[in-house]
């Protein structure tokens, strides 16, 4: 029998009473420990059956062999009340199911040989009932190959197995768990086996595999890590790589999370903040922050051959009907949170049989390489306001006026908002204002634009209400008095419209470009005859949503900075274009690339004829950090610089660039404020004010 259980009682008689209350005080904080880790498989799991009740049908997966019977839930079993999470978690959790299952499919499609999943801390997750069951009609590819090994605590195995004891369906696939004929401690039913493994411990668990002959070349193994070893010392965790790198025909799938601009990066933060805060801080992920680190940890310890990236190149490398048909399920308008989520996971295939093809290959894009590009350090620091509360919202619009007062519009907090702020940056105050109204009122909105045209007229524009209810409304607010302003509806868009850019390009125009719309890319209004036109528009350029976009009126020259297409493909292109006002015509004299342009949600600001300084937004391709968040490109050149934010800042916490405002006084102090986001599941994060004094990018 191969004992699993740690023989640290053994040796309490040999301790002096001190040494054994130490040992005492260790054990019960270990136990607390892992007792704080066991609880994280109740929120995973609870997310994963939120997945299953609203996904599942409409993607027709796991269907019944009987077509009357319609698709076999398995996540229900293990869930007492069912919750339905946010859209961006949804999306996430849809992502994670698919990428350990679609793993094991292209392995298992490599191979006629028999297979065996290890699934080192599986918690309640049902995937062995799942490939298990003769009734799933997607299971007949594997020919009945499959047989499944799950690993976790003593605790929360037992609470499994009395799942699976009083649900008959379960017990049906797997058959009646009993004690195995040889092996201490571990369960056995139908090609299933359940057995107590503290994965600290590599020799029991290397005891453990020997006992059930995983060392048989003839067997495929995988060992699946879903968010198990980041728990672990890096010490520990890749000892239990090193363990299974050293079973022959063996692959290992890792799924856990990433810090690829370090742990004070803004999501990073709030993530290991998150963990720590839950009592089961992410140790190894510290070790291994990047998906370059996480490659050569499995090359290091045994496998090869790999096949690593991060969850949005996953999401790239799916077929298009299976995204289109995710994307169908549920409005979703979250692709900055989507992007940070998937930029904070890596999924990892690493094998030790130099002869296995992947499939598919995750593909490597072109990333930023900060040593070819001048580096600034203007000075920057946070500047407080009374009052800064009112700034907790995302996706509300600004506009600055003349005398540098910034009218701050709407947003979304835990709802969207209907009010006005008025920021005084030299007072540092922020205080709401209560516009008179002639007939309604705005109706409260987000990701819409405000655009000033002088100290007493700004132009508000479109937006929505939920992701199904965009405006085609046009609003203007009129300064009455020094401390009286005023909303009064304007003409109607042609179209409905949110996610666009608009920006000053005359004394009385307001120019709106891009954004989720069926219209034109380009439309201006005219506050003075109180309209708006289609422009005529020399040259070619695609309609973007969440383009950074910026015009300085001297040099009558503007640019359209990044954006996403209808496809949902996020540009890398900066368009140059000037307006002609007598003939009202856009023309795109040229367009600049480069990858520190591919940004979705970015904001844009002239600080001098030719230069363009951009802020924040979020790539495909990279995650922003302390030296690419912020850039200055030159647009008659096309160089680029990176503006470094200073260390003590960024370590202090920069703001997260989602749904945020930039403004520049006439001081040119440029304002990076408002904005922030659900992280995932791990909490929300609000941003104060940041300040780039001077905008003193001189080269």
């Amino acid at each position: 029998m191969t004992p699993l259980v740690s023989e640290a009682g053994n040796k309490q008689n040999d301790l002096t009473p001190r040494q054994a209350r130490q040992a005492e005080k260790l054990e019960r904080r270990k136990k607390y420990a892992d007792l704080a880790i066991q609880g994280t498989n109740n929120s995973s799991i609870a997310s994963k059956r939120s997945v299953e009740r609203l996904y599942l049908h409409h993607m027709d997966a796991n269907r019944n062999v009987d077509e009357n019977k319609g698709c076999n839930e398995y996540f229900k079993y293990f869930v007492n009340k069912a919750l339905r999470r946010s859209p961006c978690i949804n999306r996430g959790y849809w992502l994670r199911i698919y990428a350990i299952k679609s793993k094991i499919d292209s392995i298992a499609a490599s191979t006629n040989k028999p297979i065996t999943v290890i699934n080192l801390g599986c918690g309640f997750d049902p995937l062995p009932f799942q490939l298990l069951d003769s009734t799933n009609k997607e299971n007949a590819k594997y020919g009945g190959r499959l047989s499944f090994v799950d690993l976790d605590y003593p605790d929360l195995l037992l609470e499994k197995k009395k799942i699976i004891e009083k649900t008959p369906e379960l017990q049906q696939i797997v058959g009646k768990l009993i004690a195995h004929p040889r092996l201490q401690n571990v369960l056995q039913g139908r090609q299933y086996l359940a057995s107590p493994c503290d994965l600290n411990k590599a020799g029991n668990f290397v005891k453990l595999m020997e006992g059930l002959e995983l060392n048989d070349p003839n067997k495929i193994k995988i060992f699946v890590a879903e968010v198990s070893l980041a728990y672990m010392s890096s010490e520990k965790s890749n000892a239990i790589i090193l363990s299974c790198s050293k079973m022959p025909n063996s692959h290992f799938v890792v799924l856990e999370q990433l810090v690829p601009a370090g742990p004070s990066e803004p999501f990073s933060r709030r993530m290991l903040y998150h963990f720590k805060k839950n009592d089961s801080p992410l140790q190894s992920v510290l070790d291994h922050q990047t998906k370059a680190t996480q490659e050569q940890r499995f090359r290091s310890y045994g496998f090869p051959h790999t096949n690593i990236g991060n969850m949005y190149q996953l999401w790239e490398s799916i077929d298009d009907d299976i995204k289109q048909k995710v994307e169908s399920v549920e409005p979703f308008d979250e692709l900055e949170e989507f992007l940070m989520f998937c930029h904070h996971y890596v999924i990892g295939h690493a094998t030790n049989d130099q002869n296995f093809e992947f499939c598919p290959k995750l593909k490597q894009n072109e990333e930023l390489n900060p040593s070819e590009l001048l580096i600034k350090d203007p000075p920057m620091d946070f500047l407080p306001l009374d009052g800064s509360d009112f700034l907790q919202r995302k996706f509300g619009s600004a506009a600055i006026l003349p005398n540098n007062e910034i009218i701050y519009t709407q947003g979304c907090f835990s709802s969207r908002l209907k009010d006005t702020l008025l920021i005084d940056p030299v007072l540092r105050s922020i205080r709401q204002i209560d516009p008179e109204l002639i007939g309604e009122a705005p109706p409260e909105r987000m990701c819409h634009t405000l655009t000033s045209l002088s100290e007493n007229l700004c132009v508000l524009v479109g937006g929505r209400g939920g992701p199904k209810k965009p405006y085609s409304d046009l609003w203007l607010l009129h300064r009455k008095s020094p401390d009286s302003w005023q909303w009064t509806a304007g003409p109607s868009l042609p179209e409905t419209r949110f996610r666009h850019g608009a920006c000053s390009i005359s004394d009385t125009q307001v120019l709106i470009f891009g954004g989720v719309s069926e219209g034109q890319p380009f439309l201006i209004y005219d506050a003075g005859e109180n309209n708006l036109t289609v422009p005529r528009v020399e040259g070619s350029i695609p309609l973007v949503a969440s383009p950074g976009l910026a015009y300085n009126k001297k040099a009558r020259k503007g640019a359209i900075t990044g954006g996403a297409d209808k496809d949902g493909s996020i540009t890398g292109a900066i368009s140059v274009f000037s307006y002609d006002e007598t003939t009202k015509t856009i023309k795109i004299e040229k367009q600049l690339t480069h990858p520190a342009f591919k940004r979705y949600g970015c904001k844009t600001i002239f600080i001098d004829d030719d230069r363009l300084l951009i802020v924040g937004g979020f790539s495909p391709d990279v995650l922003f950090d302390q030296h690419s968040t912020v850039v200055e490109a030159c647009l008659t050149s096309g160089k680029v610089n990176l503006v470094r934010i200073p260390t003590a800042v960024w370590e202090e916490g920069i703001p997260l660039m989602a749904g945020f405002e930039l403004q520049m006084s006439s001081q040119r102090d440029v304002y990076i404020f408002g904005g922030g986001a659900v992280c995932y599941g791990f909490g929300a994060v609000w941003n104060g004010v940041m300040r780039i004094r001077g905008a003193d990018l001189s080269d």
